[in-house]
This record gives structure tokens, C-alpha cells and sequence, in this order.
């Protein structure tokens, strides 16, 4: 067998481990097939979360497009046809989506985050895309589009502030108040949606049933989202409601890179060079997703603070596309030494005595309850019952937790915790390093600067 064939045989081996981990987060369906959930069903997030699978769907068409052929192709398909679908069939009226829904279909949303419009939107693009290169049937192709087609118009009716060219949110990825005005996150993944849309549009759609408004209004946002979120030569978190800048150290730095707008490539240098020094735990290594100023009534420290492994990840896939091998290999590595004897990545870690000292200080005392549930981030006229079982999750998840401490005697925190494990997100972004480390991602560039790359997705 040739060096090439061996390095396929062992992507295959470890895209199939990390695919199988991703179906322990999955339950069947008699009327989708299999429907994924951000964690196993009787684990702390049993529902399915349109960003969550929106990142494992974007790997799941590498999977299943890449001309490679991998072995777990046609599984990655079928899951995604099978979310692409569940999440068309919970859309709203308006044409929106919330922040997670039952397996029956139930909005079982609590926060306002809007970016859940633009991860709806990415759904069901990269489903059509990818049934576009495998000459796959979609059945009721007319209904998706109308329901693209309506998300787009839910976006620009709803969350965009047009003086402003923004994107706003109340929360997003972080589920907190300090996302509240206009994010990197938010903005890069709405330019995401409507650069899939545009493409959806140009391959798939005869009858224009997506309205070209819609499709026009890319190409002037996309040439302002990046200028405007860039700040001394790094990009930077989000421009507050009031219109300060926030310059604090943030994963979310990485989202121009993360959605493959990679023109600025300076600036994501410089960027992830700032928040992995910033945010590199002293204790455990690997990056937080932010700094733990947990007085900041916005700060949430779930389970005490850590690092978060999907989001190492991430950084990982970064320094893969930018060359630096070793550097992501040290990275990939760092998780494997976290992860349980059955290879189950968590979503954070954080060590024993932060957990203790955020169970003491934060957790009896009602100051979490209180930081998860700010009215102010909370949807109008939330259902209390929908509280109830959040806030019973979060004390089952807690009480399992400090239940498995993995006591390291010299450690100077005593050793350390995994919270949620699996966490699907988490083997989603660990195979996504993987394949960009093989190069069947974006493109390896050193020197020229990259737009984004659907297209190159495409024609590879």
C-alpha cells in the first residue's frame, strides 16, 4: 500500500471514531431517521440546538462531498437530510428559529439569541449543496428555498439595524448579556448564511423563489462586516449597544476564519495569536472561551471555569490552515489527554476546586440561577416550566459532575472535571482539525489572501 493510502486508512479510522461518538449524541426517528442532539438524551443538553448542528453539518458535507470518499460519507448524508429536514419543519411562521427544540418539534427555547436565524439558514444551504454534488433527489426542493427565502427576509426585517450595517443580538454562542449589541459571531454568521444562499440560488434555484433582494444585499454587507469588526490590527468581540468597542480577549475572534471569510489574514493571525495567549488556562492548558471575571454579572462560569474543548479546536483547525502543523498536532494532542478511556470529549473542564468554589459560592447561593436566568436575555413571556427543566438540568449535571472528579494528588487543584461528556460539538470540531490537517478544507495558502471558499468546497 502507498504512504498515501496508509494516511487515508488512518484519517478514515479516526474520522470513523469521532462519528461514532457523534451517534451516541443521536436518537432515532421514525419520521427523519436520526435526529442529533448538542449531548446524549439523558445528559445536560438533551435537545437540538440549530448551532449546534449547523457546525456538525458544515462537517458533515466535507464528509460527504469530499472527493476523497471517506468511509463515513453516506452516514454524514443521512444525518444531515435528516436535520435539514426537522429543522425546516420547526421553523416559525416568521421564518425564524429559536435556541433549541424537543424531539417532537417543541420550541424549547428560553434565551433571545438570533443567530439561530443565520444557523437555520446555513442548515438547510449546506443540506442542498451537498445533495447538488452527490446528484441526490431533494424532495420538496421548492420548500426549502421558500423556507431560505423567508428566513432572509426574517433577517433583514428583524435583526438588521441598516444605518448601522449590523447584525444585532441579545445573546448568541455564549448564552450571556455580554453579547448583547453587535458580535463578531453574529455578523460573520449571518454573511455565512446569505454567502450559502447565494449560492443555493445560483445552482439550484430555476424559478427564483428566493427573492434577489435578498442575495443582492451580500455583497455590500460583506465588504463592511470585516472593516468593522477589526481593531488594531486584530479583529475584535462585538461594538456594544451603545457603540463602544469591546476588546477583551474572546474565542469568538476566530469567527471570520471559522466561516471561511479569510481575505484579512493578518488580522486572524493576529487574532488568534492575542486570545490563545490570553486565554490559555495556567492549570489545565487549552483556551477558555473567555476571561472568568465572574463578579461581571454577564460572565457565566458553569461548573467553574476552564477551558472548552470545541473552541480548542477551532484554534487547532486555525494553526492547521496557517501551516503551523506542529503547533495544532500539540493542540489535538492536549484534548486527547482529556478525553475519557472511550475517547468522549467533553464540552469544558475546569479543576476540582473551581468546581467546588463555584458550587459554594455561586451555585447555593442562587448567583448562577440568577446570571442563567436575567430576565433581560430571557424570551418575552417565557414559560416557566421551561425554566424548571433547565434549572433541574443544570442541578442534575452539577450533582453528576462533582461526582466524577478525576483526583489528580499533584495537581494544585486536586485534579479536574469534565462537564457534558460527550459533547457533540466538541467530536464535530476535533474531526473537522483533522481534516483540515489533511488539507481538505480550506485551502493551505501562505502568502495570497482567500475569499470565501463554498465555492472551492464545490469544484475540489
Amino acid at each position: 500500500m502507498s504512504t498515501q493510502g496508509k494516511t487515508l486508512d488512518q484519517l478514515n479510522d479516526r474520522l470513523s471514531h469521532h462519528m461514532n461518538l457523534i451517534l451516541r449524541c443521536t436518537v432515532p426517528s421514525q419520521r427523519y431517521g436520526r435526529l442529533l442532539l448538542a449531548s446524549p438524551p439523558t445528559s445536560r443538553y438533551p435537545y437540538i440546538y440549530p448551532r449546534d448542528t449547523s457546525a456538525a453539518v458544515q462537517l458533515f458535507r466535507r464528509l460527504a462531498g469530499s472527493r476523497r470518499g471517506y468511509d463515513v460519507g453516506q452516514t454524514a448524508f443521512e444525518l444531515m437530510r435528516a436535520m435539514a429536514h426537522f429543522i425546516r419543519d420547526v421553523q416559525a411562521g416568521d421564518g425564524s428559529w429559536g435556541q433549541r427544540y424537543s424531539l417532537d418539534g417543541e420550541d424549547k427555547s428560553i434565551y433571545k439569541q438570533e443567530d439561530n436565524v443565520a444557523h437555520g439558514i446555513a442548515i438547510l444551504c449546506n443540506y442542498l449543496l451537498t445533495a447538488c454534488r452527490l446528484e441526490k433527489e431533494v424532495n420538496e426542493k421548492e420548500a426549502f428555498l421558500a423556507s431560505i427565502d423567508k428566513a432572509l427576509e426574517y433577517s433583514l426585517a428583524h435583526l438588521y439595524q441598516k444605518e448601522l450595517n449590523l447584525f444585532h443580538s441579545t445573546t448568541s454562542i455564549h448564552e450571556s448579556a455580554m453579547e448583547e449589541g453587535y458580535t463578531c459571531w453574529v455578523n460573520f454568521s449571518f454573511l455565512y448564511a446569505f454567502s450559502l444562499a447565494h449560492e443555493v440560488a445560483t445552482l439550484l434555484d430555476e424559478t427564483r423563489i428566493i427573492c434577489p433582494a435578498h442575495l443582492n444585499f451580500r455583497r455590500h454587507f460583506l465588504y463592511s462586516v470585516g472593516e468593522l469588526f477589526v481593531a488594531g490590527h486584530r479583529y475584535i468581540r462585538r461594538i456594544d449597544a451603545q457603540g463602544n468597542i469591546d476588546l477583551r480577549p474572546d474565542f469568538t475572534l476566530l469567527s471570520p476564519f471559522y466561516y471561511g471569510f479569510l481575505h484579512y489574514r493578518d488580522e486572524m493571525e493576529a487574532s488568534a495569536q492575542f486570545l490563545e495567549k490570553q486565554l490559555w488556562d495556567p492549570e489545565l492548558g487549552l483556551i477558555m472561551r473567555y476571561l472568568p471575571f465572574y463578579k461581571d454579572f454577564s460572565t457565566h462560569v458553569h461548573a467553574g471555569n476552564g477551558p472548552w474543548l470545541q473552541y480548542t479546536a477551532i484554534l487547532a483547525q486555525f494553526h492547521y490552515w496557517n501551516g503551523n502543523t506542529e503547533r495544532g498536532d500539540e493542540l489535538l494532542e492536549k484534548i486527547d489527554t482529556y478525553a475519557t478511556e472511550e475517547g468522549e470529549i467533553p464540552e469544558h473542564l475546569s479543576t476540582c476546586k473551581r468546581f467546588e468554589d463555584f458550587m459554594e459560592a455561586e451555585w447555593k447561593t442562587g448567583i448562577d440561577f440568577a446570571k442563567e436566568f436575567h430576565k433581560p436575555i430571557l424570551l418575552d413571556g417565557v414559560d416557566f416550566d421551561k425554566i424548571l427543566e433547565e434549572a433541574n438540568n443544570m442541578a442534575r449535571s452539577y450533582e453528576e459532575t462533582g461526582r466524577r472528579c478525576v483526583i489528580d494528588r499533584t495537581s494544585e487543584e486536586g485534579g479536574f472535571i469534565r462537564f457534558t461528556t460527550p459533547l457533540m460539538w466538541s467530536h464535530v470540531e476535533y474531526a473537522r482539525a483533522l481534516l483540515v490537517r489533511a488539507g481538505d478544507w480550506w485551502k493551505m495558502r501562505r502568502r495570497e489572501s482567500l475569499d470565501h471558499t463554498s465555492k472551492t468546497d464545490r469544484t475540489r
